[in-house]
């Protein structure tokens, strides 16, 4: 049968509408997860980005694949963590907050990578994992531990997280190993206290015996404290491989010194909270202390006989929440004297105890000053009173003779506070009752706005916590080994490990 040229051009012109919408449908329904899209929402799709300025027919731009224009419009932006399609859900049970196992945290994590790994859609970091293998972070990220240990940890972990990489807890060596040898190629650092039960083990660490062992280079120590610059038997690979959670002051920048500085950040949950006017807050301080002990302590700063005379020259309270523990840390045995509670209302002295952290950060922004007590040493709390707009009384425990306000010379209870001054920060010398005072009365009428030191910000410490990462550490480590190797050729101890 012959078909007419009128034919033809009716025919093309039914067909060629039929395939351009079903080509736009069919594009929109592959472009979108499956379980999150149906047709309403493909003809939804389509119609809103044919109306975007990306397509307008009155775009100028030249060299512009349509079609390649066209599937950038229905491009989904990729996720820093890609969880496990939610239609599992339904298979597996997830943490449960009673039990608080941290098993269960680290199930719903390997679904996540499993999963995306075979659909091809894992976030950026997401095939870069860090085994915590310290119990402070699973106290803290599990089990709501809030100690500066627990802070620290808490604040390791959501970064890492927020960062897209993939995270597992566990609890002793025999279960590192085990995590290390499912994924070698993933695992990019190991995080643990005393890592040197691990290097010298054989059976732990890579070696001649032990090819799948863990490389040494990825075993990285805990320290809350950077006081562990040379390393020892519980570091032996020193330097960089010893992680800190506070500044090492003994040189002038983070990069300088040998260990490495992580830090921690409380920004995203302070900054969470409204600041109390300074004039609606109550009329008391906050007294740092969680122990009964630490007004005994042989570096206790003060003298108890402060608490009620300021009390009666100025009228403001002071409020605090400790424990009653006699040998706390093993203290008790170094004092001589009778222990005996301070608390006594009439002279303006008030212990609520223990609190959870969010009653506890409820009085402090409520209070005009937190005030050291010299311990704990470098506690997180001061850093979470100045982002809550209440300053800190820094005591300063000793200092240069005849010099006593060069700071280079200086212990104090927060020596990352050292360089700020009045009025976030009150310096005040041990046994100093009139700088004691001023101080108070100072803080009492001087209002102050959020602060957080740049360095602990959440940005800062996704930034050393990226460097972490990223850095190429066997590389690094294979400078150390050759170095280990001519300090023992010279007749030196040094730690030699294989790559």
């Amino acid at each position: 049968m012959l078909v007419t040229q009128a034919t033809l051009v009716k025919v093309i012109c039914f067909v060629v509408p039929v395939i351009v919408i079903y080509n736009f449908l069919y594009l929109s329904l592959v472009s979108l997860p499956h379980d999150e899209v149906g047709f309403n929402q493909s003809i939804h799709q389509v119609f809103r980005n044919w109306k975007s300025p990306t397509s307008s027919s009155n775009s100028t731009s030249p060299n512009i694949n349509q079609s390649s224009l066209y599937l950038q419009n229905f491009q989904q932006p990729r996720l820093a963590y890609v969880d496990a399609p939610s239609t599992l859900d339904r298979f597996f049970s997830s943490p449960n907050p009673v039990r608080k196992d941290y098993h269960e945290w680290n199930e719903k994590t390997l679904r996540d990578l499993h999963a995306c790994m075979s659909l091809g859609n894992c976030g950026p970091n997401q095939m870069k994992v860090a085994l915590l293998a310290d119990n402070w972070i699973q106290d803290a990220v599990v089990r709501d531990f809030r100690g500066g240990e627990g802070i620290w940890g808490m604040s390791m972990y959501k970064n890492l997280r927020e960062l897209g990489y993939t995270t597992l807890f566990s609890s002793d060596f025999t279960e590192t190993l085990f995590q290390y040898r499912m994924m070698p190629d993933l695992v990019k650092v190991i995080i643990r206290g005393e890592t040197g039960k691990c290097h010298r083990d054989k059976d732990c660490v890579k070696g001649p015996e032990n090819q799948s062992g863990i490389p040494a280079w990825k075993l990285f120590e805990w320290s809350y404290w950077p006081n562990y610059r040379l390393g020892d038997s519980n570091c032996p690979m020193k330097g960089k491989w010893l992680l800190s959670a506070n500044p090492d002051y003994a040189f002038t920048d983070f990069d300088s010194s040998p260990i490495q500085y992580i830090g921690y950040s409380t920004e995203d949950t302070c900054t969470s909270i409204p600041i109390v006017p300074l004039e609606q807050r109550k009329n008391q301080v906050w007294m740092l202390m969680k122990q009964l002990i630490y007004v005994y302590h042989n570096k206790f700063p003060w003298n108890r006989t402060y608490f009620p005379l300021v009390h009666e020259k100025l009228g403001i309270d002071f409020v605090g929440g400790w424990l009653l523990d006699k040998d706390y840390l093993g203290w008790g045995k170094d004092i001589q004297e009778e222990m005996l509670n301070i608390e006594d209302h009439d002279d303006g002295v008030f212990n609520l105890g223990m609190q959870p952290a969010n009653e506890f950060l409820d009085q402090v922004r409520s209070s005009k000053l937190m005030i050291g007590m010299a311990n704990p040493h470098w506690s997180p709390s001061p850093i979470d009173a100045l982002c809550l707009g209440v300053p800190f009384l820094n005591p300063i425990s000793s200092w240069k003779e005849g010099d006593p306000w060069n700071k280079s010379h200086w212990d104090t209870q927060h020596p990352t506070l050292v360089e700020y001054d009045r009025p976030y920060v009150y310096h005040v010398h041990a046994k100093n009752f009139t700088g004691f005072l001023e101080a108070i009365e100072s803080a009492m009428t001087t209002p102050i706005g959020r602060f957080i030191p740049e360095h602990m910000t959440e940005n800062a410490v996704k930034g050393r916590l990226t460097k972490l990462m990223e850095t190429d550490w066997r590389a690094k480590a294979e400078e150390t080994l050759k170095q280990n190797m001519k300090a023992v050729e010279r007749g030196e101890e040094a730690y030699i490990f294989e790559l």
